[in-house]
């Protein structure tokens, strides 16, 4: 049997960020049942000019992805999500502490990842924030009414005299805010 690196490499990722078992959550109509919740092997693999992919897979041995989390499409990403309203159902049902848990949001669903520990979960949020904050795009900034605003530029604060001018030179800009890349 060839190295588990050698699928990658083949299928031209430069390099394995990280990887491990992590428990998926269903798509929302299946959420409440927890044998919808499959314990996957995920891959966090960077290819060329920064593009990188978060894959899973049934089992370690990595020969066909089961599906992916399009990384170009996150809107939103946290650890600790006590304040969701699904939390307390997870945390009921998984008994696991909020630190082990993180929540990614694209266009077209939300996903809860569930780790073994905070470590674990501390480690692929770092991988994930690295490899979001190193890519071309933007996010939505509710605190600014939908506008745009850049990944690595901090949050606006309510007391932020930034924040009315940002406001007003995005409402004189065209009226594209549903578009997440520039």
């Amino acid at each position: 049997m060839a190295d588990n690196n050698d699928v990658f490499y083949m299928h031209g990722a430069e390099e394995q960020v990280c990887a491990g078992y992590l428990y998926k959550s269903p798509p929302e109509n299946q959420f409440k049942s927890q044998k919808s919740w499959k314990r996957r092997f995920f891959v966090l693999l960077k290819y060329r000019d920064n593009i990188c992919q978060l894959k899973y897979y049934k089992n370690e041995e990595k020969n066909k992805p089961l599906g992916d989390i399009d990384l170009s499409k996150v809107t939103y990403m946290f650890l600790y999500p006590e304040m969701h309203a699904m939390w307390k159902w997870i945390h009921k049902n998984f008994r696991c502490s909020s630190s082990s848990v993180m929540f990614i949001r694209v266009q077209e669903r939300d996903y809860f990842l569930i780790g073994e520990n905070s470590w674990e979960m501390d480690k692929w949020f770092t991988a994930l924030f690295d490899v979001l904050n190193n890519r071309p795009h933007r996010l939505l900034d509710s605190k600014t009414f939908g506008s745009k605003r850049h990944i690595s530029e901090p949050l606006r604060s309510e007391n932020d005299n930034t924040q009315t001018k940002l406001t007003t030179d995005i409402n004189h800009e065209d009226n594209d805010t549903d578009d997440l890349s520039e």
